[in-house]
């Protein structure tokens, strides 16, 4: 009887620990793909008062826009555009891993796909928004576990 016991309490330990490893990963996903989007944002605002970035042509500085999104905050462009009324959009895809803690450690792939937009000026507005994922990313190996959006 004792040894049920305790075999009951062990796997109750085991079990509640991997729960919670599982949602420390998770939160740790989601918060590094947030934050590489929200700092790609303020890298498109300040490249976008750049004087030599506003001489540049149309097609350049989505380039640039682009490579500023993706770049070092390990994004992944799928979409970019200019609007009728010369609005830039990039599409990005940020991809993060969370580690949880515990007996059970937890792994969890987030992803986080955006639609940044600008316009060059003296005082630009980057907006960020939600975006669907590209339906390509379905098809590629080791998809992410959870995609998650800007706001809970």
């Amino acid at each position: 009887m004792r040894r049920v016991l305790l075999a009951g309490v062990a796997l109750l330990c085991l079990t509640s620990c991997g729960l919670d490893s599982e949602q420390q990963a998770r939160d740790e996903a989601t918060t590094s793909v947030r934050e590489r989007a929200l700092n790609a944002r303020q890298a498109d605002m300040k490249l976008l008062t750049d004087p030599p970035f506003a001489a540049l042509s149309t097609e350049k500085r989505l380039s640039g826009l682009a490579a500023a999104a993706g770049g070092d905050r390990y994004g992944m462009v799928f979409g970019q555009r200019v609007t009728q009324g010369g609005r830039l959009e990039v599409d990005v895809a940020y991809d993060a891993t969370g580690n949880g803690g515990g007996y059970v450690a937890a792994v969890v792939h987030a992803r986080l796909c955006v639609r940044l937009s600008g316009v060059v000026g003296a005082d630009p507005q980057v907006e960020i928004a939600d975006t669907p994922c590209a339906a390509s990313f379905d098809r590629q190996l080791n998809p992410p576990d959870l995609i998650v959006t800007l706001e809970d």
